[in-house]
């Protein structure tokens, strides 16, 4: 197996060495958003694995599970045994209602235009086939997923990427090694390559990763190879990584990645991205990417936000508890008003099948994109900003938020504003946008020739001044998600 890597880590070097793409900041600069990525603008996250087989707390069970105190550790001492290991877990994952067609066909239906599956999560169990780890589906139940959904995927015209979560692995199953010195995740070295390290530091502080804990050269080469490896069997049109990767020994290692991957795509006919977070990647290389937050204003490069249905985990539990549709529309507006994709999470259950809360709500989205899908896939923000109202913190984990009659926000194409007023439930028939004044400055200079709101027949009127531009319907819009008025100018 270590020479499987060594030979890796050579041909690494040699694609760099030979490619347009240097493992330099300089070289990566070169790069560009992809133009499925500007015009598709929502995507589908799954994450999906052997931790959905408990259906506990969240996606960290593997970790939860050996520390006291958590739910997770309490299930597992009465569900199996106060003996049970995560390794007993991975024979349990059997989901034979997975139909991957059925899922594409699901997130088609709700206008979604690439999928992004997650490919190997923190337990350090793939998702895929390789040979380079026995802990992977095709080789413990004989079934590549992620290579199913790719297929299915391509079927159904949507792009395919990859979430890969290998780098914390090197500490996460650290809860055994810490409460558990003498289980098997701390002493049996003949499944170190399913637990990894495991690494605790002497002084305890085991939930310190980013200050206490850093990965020694042989973790770098092995999330390095682990990375190209998982890229070049599938092939993946943008990869996803985690936090952790942002700490300083990950940056030459990074840029290795970047240089690699995006060589690797010339020779493939591939425009590909990586989303990154808090500083993993200097500006302009890739797409940045915030978790379940909001930047406060417009970004001058696509930008992404990544966040999910479920209010309490990522992936499948019994107990989740799900956003409604108001206010995951109106989360997408506001990430669209400001230069950004959306990313939007489901957790399918251990057998294999998308909860009914998840594909009502995917389904509710696909009929609102279906009338306002226009001012959405393509579309751009608008010059003078991206909305008024109450404004939003920057930052991840920053997403609770109530809009009033107040709040507008605003995408643009050539020649046409949409405006989307946030909150409509009451009913009303007048809305005024101080931000489409008549104005030289701080206003619009354009004429406007026409207004509609899209997918009804409602009538509208309007009258613009130096203060505001007013718009009154014929009748009341009651809605229960955001209306967009189409505002056609020149």
């Amino acid at each position: 197996m270590m020479e499987k890597f060594k030979n890796y880590l050579v041909k690494i070097d040699d694609v760099i060495a030979s490619g347009k793409y240097k493992d330099s900041w300089e070289s990566l600069a070169q790069w560009s958003t992809p133009e499925w990525y500007k015009q598709g603008r929502f995507g589908i996250f799954i994450h999906w694995g052997v931790y959905s087989v408990a259906g506990v707390e969240n996606e960290w069970y593997p970790r939860w599970m050996y520390m006291p105190g958590h739910k997770s550790y309490t299930h597992r001492i009465n569900t199996y045994g106060k003996d049970f290991e995560y390794s007993q877990l991975i024979p349990m994952f059997k989901p034979e209602k997975f139909d991957p067609n059925k899922w594409c066909e699901l997130f088609k239906k709700a206008g979604a235009r690439h999928v992004m599956p997650v490919v190997e999560h923190h337990d350090g169990v793939k998702m895929y086939d390789t040979d380079l780890s026995r802990w992977n589906m095709m080789a413990l139940n004989g079934r590549d997923y992620s290579m199913e959904i790719k297929k299915a995927c391509e079927d159904t015209g949507l792009e395919f990427l990859a979430s890969h979560h290998r780098a914390e692995h090197y500490w996460f199953m650290n809860t055994a090694t810490h409460y558990e010195p003498s289980g098997e995740v701390a002493i049996n070295e003949q499944l170190r390559d399913l637990y990894g390290p495991a690494f605790a530091p002497e002084n305890g502080k085991i939930h310190k990763t980013d200050k206490h804990i850093t990965a020694p050269v042989e973790w770098l080469e092995d999330w390095l190879v682990s990375l190209c490896d998982m890229l070049d069997r599938l092939q993946p049109s943008a990869i996803y990584l985690d936090w952790w990767v942002q700490k300083s020994e990950f940056r030459p290692y990074m840029r290795k990645f970047m240089a690699y991957y995006y060589n690797r795509a010339i020779e493939w006919g591939k425009e590909v991205t990586l989303f990154y977070k808090w500083g993993a990647v200097m500006n302009g290389c890739a797409t940045f990417d915030v978790e379940r937050g909001q930047v406060d204003n417009i970004l001058p490069d696509l930008w992404q936000n990544d966040t999910s249905m479920g209010k309490r985990s990522w992936g499948f539990t019994y107990n989740n508890t799900f956003k409604n549709t108001y206010d995951i529309i109106t989360n997408m507006i506001e990430v669209f008003s400001k230069n950004g994709c959306y990313m939007l999470n489901v957790g399918p259950t251990p057998e294999g099948e998308i909860c009914k809360e998840e594909e009502e709500i995917l389904l509710d989205i696909g009929k609102w994109l279906e009338i306002n899908g226009e001012a959405i896939y393509g579309s751009g923000p608008f010059e003078l900003g991206f909305g008024e109202g109450k404004m939003s913190k920057n930052g991840a984990f920053k997403e609770s938020k109530r809009f009033s009659i107040k709040d507008y926000r605003y995408t643009y194409r050539t020649g046409v504003i949409y405006a989307f007023p946030m909150s409509n439930k009451n009913g009303r028939s007048t809305y005024s946008m101080k931000l489409l004044r008549r104005a030289n400055e701080n206003g619009i200079k354009y004429d406007i020739t026409s207004i509609k709101i899209l997918g009804s027949d409602v009538g509208v009127t309007f009258k613009q001044n130096g203060n505001s531009l007013d718009i009154t319907t014929d009748e009341a819009i009651i809605s229960k998600l955001p209306i967009c008025f189409k505002i056609c100018v020149d």
